[in-house]
C-alpha cells in the first residue's frame, strides 16, 4: 500500500517500475478492502488475479535486474515458505477432504494471501524507508474505509442493508471484520497523533482518525474489538516514547468517540434493526451532524492542545510524574479485573460456555456478555474433527460439514470463527505448523526490522507491529481466513516489515525464475478462475451442454451435478440421472445433502428401500436438517421398508408428499 504523496515523494530514488509497482499495490489493498464482498468467490477471481499478476511481474522485474531483490534471509524465506506451503499443503488435503470442492475454493484464497506477502516482500526492497511509507498508505486507506463505513450510515443510499441489521460493517461485509480495522487504525493513529515533532495540525488530525475508529468498533457491537483497540493503544504507550502525548490523543478520542455511540444510541435509525428508510434518513442527518460536529471538536482540543505543548513544553519531571500515574491506574484496572474474573470465575464459564440460547443478538446490549455466542460449541466441534484426523485433518474449508455432523441446533455456520484451531482440524498438524512458521518468521523479521530502525522509521515499524499483532490475536476468536479485505493488506503489511533489500545489487540475470514465477502466476490464476467460470455457467445453465461445460470447469462441485441429474430426469434419462447422483455421492460422501438428494430421486421414482438408505445417511450427517424433520421423508421411507412410525407422526399414507 503506497498513497499518492508517497509514490511522488520517493519517485526518484524507486524509479519508474519501482512506482508502477507501488501504484498497482496501493490499488490491489484499495479493492480489497472495497470491493471484496465479504468472502464471496468473485471478487476474489479478480483480485486475486491482480495480485498474483503483481507478484509474478514484481519477481520477474528482480530477476532481469529491473528493480531491486528482496534479501532472502531465514526469517524471509522462512515466511514466504510456510505461506505458500500451506497453499500447497491445502491443495494437497483436496485427495481426503470431505468437500473437495470447498478445499479447492480455500486454497484458492490462501495462494491470493500469500501473493499479498509477496508483493510486500518485494515491496521492501523498493522503497524507502519502506515502515513509514506503507503506515502513511494505511491511514490513509484506513481513514477511506472508517470514514465509508460511516457515512454509509448517515446516508441510507450507500448501504440498504442496514434498515435489517443496523450492526456497522460496511465495506467490508462483517462487522467483526471491520472492527479489526479499527483497531488496527489505533496504533496508526497514535503514530500519526503522538510524536511532538510532527506538525499541530498532523497530530490533530491522527486524533481525528483514533476518533473513527472509536466510534466505529463501538457501533460494529464487537466486544472483542473494543477490548483489543484498548490494547492496541496501551501496548503503543508501553513501546514508544512520547507516552503523555499518547495518552492524551486516546483520551480525547475516546470522550469524543464516546459521545457520538451515545448519540447513536439515542436514535433507533442508527443502532435498531428494521427500520424504516425514512426513520434511516432522518435520524442518519442527525447522526452525521453530530459525528462532523464531534470531530471538529476533536480536532480543535488536538490542535488546541499540541500547540500549547509546543509553546510550553513539559518538563521531564512532570512527564515522568504524569506517566506513573497512568502506570498505577493501568494496574488498579487490571487488579480490579483479575479479582472480579477470579471471584466470578463459575459464572463467566458457564455464561462462556453455556450452550443453550448461546446465539446472542446483534443490538448494543451484546457489548456487555460474556457469552461465546456459540464460539465454545463450534471449537469443541473442530476439536473433535482434528482428533478423529490429527495428520491432514478433514480438508481445508471444511468446517460447515463437520458442523452438519454434530450440531444439535438448527444453527450453523461455515467456520470455527477460530483461524488456528480451523487450521487444526482442517488441515491438521502439518497445516497448523506451517501457519505458525509464518508467524513466527513474521515476529522474528518485525523485531530485527525495530531493532534496526531509528526515528521515523521505528515509530512507524511499532505502530505497522502492534496493528499486526492486533491481527494476530483477532485470529483465535473469530473468521478473518475469509476475508481477503483484511487478510490480503495485512499479510502485505507483514510482508513490508518482514522484508528488506539485498546488501548488494544482483549481478547476474534469472530468465528461468522470472519465466517460472510468470508460469505459477498463470496457473493460480486459472485456477481461481475455474470454480468461478463453473458456478457462472450453471447460473445460466438450460441445456446438457450447459452442465456438461460447468462440469469441465469445476469437476469437483456437487452442485453442477445435482443440477444436471435433475434435467437429466426431467429428460426422461432416468438411468444417467442416477449416476449422476451416485456421483455426487462419492465425491462428498459425508454430505447430507448429497444423500439427500440422491434419496429424493430414488423415492420419487419408488425405490423406497435404496430411497431409506439415502436418507438415513443423510439424516447420519445431518440430523437437524431436512432428514430430521418429523414424519418427514425419512420416516415415511422407514415405514414403506420397515413398517414403522414414529409415535407422534399420524397414521397417513406413506407416500404423502413432504416438502
Amino acid at each position: 500500500m503506497l498513497a499518492s504523496s508517497t509514490v511522488h515523494a520517493a519517485a526518484e530514488r524507486i524509479g519508474g517500475p519501482g512506482l508502477a509497482f507501488a501504484a498497482v499495490a496501493a490499488a490491489a489493498a484499495f479493492c480489497a478492502l472495497f470491493f471484496s464482498g465479504g468472502f464471496a468467490d468473485g471478487p476474489l477471481t479478480w483480485i486475486g488475479a491482480l495480485v498474483l499478476g503483481l507478484a509474478a511481474v514484481m519477481a520477474a522485474a528482480a530477476a532481469f535486474g529491473v528493480t531491486p531483490a528482496p534479501a532472502l534471509d531465514r526469517a524471509v524465506v522462512t515466511f514466504v515458505a510456510c505461506l505458500l506451503g500451506l497453499a500447497v499443503w491445502m491443495g494437497v488435503t483436496t485427495t481426503w477432504s470431505l468437500s473437495p470442492d470447498l478445499t479447492w475454493g480455500y486454497t484458492n484464497r490462501m495462494l491470493v494471501y500469500a501473493a499479498f506477502a509477496l508483493v510486500g516482500v518485494q515491496l521492501a526492497a523498493i522503497l524507502p524507508r519502506p515502515a513509514v511509507q506503507v503506515a502513511r498508505a494505511a491511514a490513509v486507506l484506513l481513514a477511506l474505509v472508517l470514514g465509508w463505513a460511516l457515512l454509509a450510515k448517515c446516508v441510507p443510499a450507500l448501504y440498504g442493508d442496514y434498515g435489517r441489521v443496523a450492526r456497522l460493517r460496511a465495506p467490508v461485509g462483517y462487522w467483526n471484520e471491520l472492527a479489526l480495522l479499527a483497531d488496527v487504525a489505533v496504533p496508526v493513529g497514535l503514530w500519526i497523533a503522538a510524536p511532538r515533532r510532527r506538525a499541530a495540525g498532523v497530530r490533530a488530525a491522527g486524533v481525528v482518525l483514533l476518533y473513527a475508529a472509536v466510534v466505529t468498533v463501538l457501533l460494529t457491537y464487537s466486544r472483542f474489538g473494543v477490548a483489543l483497540a484498548v490494547a492496541a493503544a496501551a501496548a503503543w504507550v508501553v513501546l514508544e516514547r512520547d507516552r503523555v502525548e499518547s495518552l492524551v490523543a486516546s483520551a480525547v478520542a475516546a470522550v469524543a468517540g464516546a459521545a457520538a455511540f451515545g448519540v447513536a444510541l439515542a436514535l433507533d435509525g442508527i443502532t435498531k434493526d428494521g427500520q424504516s428508510h425514512a426513520t434511516r434518513v432522518h435520524d442518519g442527518r442527525l447522526f452525521g451532524l453530530a459525528l462532523l460536529g464531534l470531530g471538529a471538536a476533536a480536532f480543535a482540543v488536538a490542535l488546541a492542545l499540541a500547540r500549547a505543548e509546543t509553546r510550553r513544553p513539559l518538563s521531564d519531571a512532570r512527564r515522568a510524574r504524569v506517566e506513573r500515574i497512568a502506570v498505577i491506574v493501568a494496574l488498579v484496572a487490571v487488579l480490579a479485573g483479575v479479582a472480579a474474573s477470579a471471584a466470578f470465575a463459575g459464572r463467566l464459564w458457564h455464561e462462556f460456555t453455556n450452550p443453550v440460547s448461546s446465539q446472542i443478538s446483534s443490538t448494543p446490549g451484546r457489548v456487555t456478555s460474556l457469552n461465546s455466542s456459540n464460539r465454545w460449541r463450534w471449537w469443541t466441534e473442530e476439536w473433535s474433527a482434528f482428533t478423529g484426523h490429527p495428520l491432514g485433518g478433514t480438508g481445508a474449508g471444511t468446517f460447515q460439514l463437520t458442523d452438519l455432523r454434530l450440531r444439535a441446533s438448527p444453527l450453523t455456520t461455515e467456520e470455527p470463527h477460530n483461524t488456528p484451531l480451523q487450521l487444526l482440524g482442517e488441515t491438521g498438524i502439518v497445516g497448523f505448523l506451517l501457519y505458525v512458521g509464518a508467524a513466527v518468521a513474521a515476529a522474528v523479521g518485525i523485531v530485527r526490522a525495530r531493532r534496526g530502525a531509528t526515528g521515523a522509521e521505528r515509530a512507524a515499524v511499532t505502530a505497522l507491529a502492534v496493528a499486526l499483532a492486533a491481527f494476530l490475536v483477532h485470529t483465535v476468536v473469530d473468521m478473518d481466513w475469509n476475508y481477503v479485505a483484511t487478510v490480503g493488506p495485512l499479510l502485505l503489511v507483514a510482508g513490508a516489515l518482514v522484508g528488506r533489500p539485498a546488501a548488494e545489487p544482483a549481478r547476474a540475470r534469472h530468465p528461468l525464475v522470472a519465466t517460472g514465477a510468470v508460469l505459477v502466476a498463470v496457473a493460480c490464476a486459472y485456477s481461481l478462475a475455474a470454480p468461478w467460470l463453473s458456478a457462472r455457467t450453471l447460473a445460466n445453465a438450460t441445456t446438457i451442454a450447459d452442465f456438461k461445460r460447468a462440469h469441465t470447469y469445476n469437476p469437483l462441485s456437487t452442485f453442477v451435478l445435482s443440477d444436471w441429474a435433475a434435467l437429466e430426469d426431467a429428460s426422461g434419462n432416468v438411468r444417467r440421472a442416477a449416476e449422476l447422483y451416485r456421483q455426487e455421492v462419492a465425491l462428498e460422501p459425508q454430505n447430507g445433502s448429497t444423500w439427500w438428494d440422491l434419496g429424493s430421486f430414488y423415492w420419487e421414482h419408488g425405490a423406497s428401500a435404496l430411497a431409506y438408505h439415502a436418507f438415513a445417511n443423510a439424516y447420519k450427517y445431518d440430523s437437524q436438517g431436512p432428514a430430521g424433520k418429523p414424519c418427514g421423508l425419512l420416516d415415511q421411507a422407514r415405514h414403506t421398508v420397515l413398517g414403522v412410525w414414529p409415535p407422534s407422526c399420524p397414521r397417513g399414507s406413506p407416500r404423502a408428499s413432504t416438502p
